[in-house]
């Protein structure tokens, strides 16, 4: 599918990248343009780098409405979870070796 340098600019803006690009072929993953609203994206299996919500009908949001739902939701999700697995390595070797004797003192392998 060819896709107009203008309205690569704006899906660049939406954070395709060029390897995106090569993924639109007029079927499972396309986009539409309109003067007034700007570009919006068809990719209902989540094919290219998008990383904003893509309704249950396969269309992205506008590109002139600015949507950053899921890049809001998972900004705090990602560093809790970096936390989370970081803090389970800080446990020292003994409390770890106490902790699963304790769990499992008396039970036989």
């Amino acid at each position: 599918m060819e896709i107009n340098d203008q309205h690569k600019a704006i899906l660049r803006g939406m954070g395709l990248s060029e390897k995106d690009f090569t993924l639109f072929d007029g079927k499972f993953v396309t986009y539409e343009y309109d003067d007034e609203k700007g570009v919006r994206i068809y990719d209902p299996y989540y094919s290219t780098s998008y990383n904003e919500y893509i309704g249950v009908e396969g269309w992205s949001a506008w590109s002139s409405e600015k949507d950053t739902f899921m890049s809001d939701i998972l900004r705090g999700a990602r560093k809790k979870a970096v936390e989370a697995e970081t803090a389970g390595k800080k446990l020292p070797p003994e409390e770890l070796r106490d902790a699963m004797a304790k769990k499992f003192a008396g039970k036989k392998p």
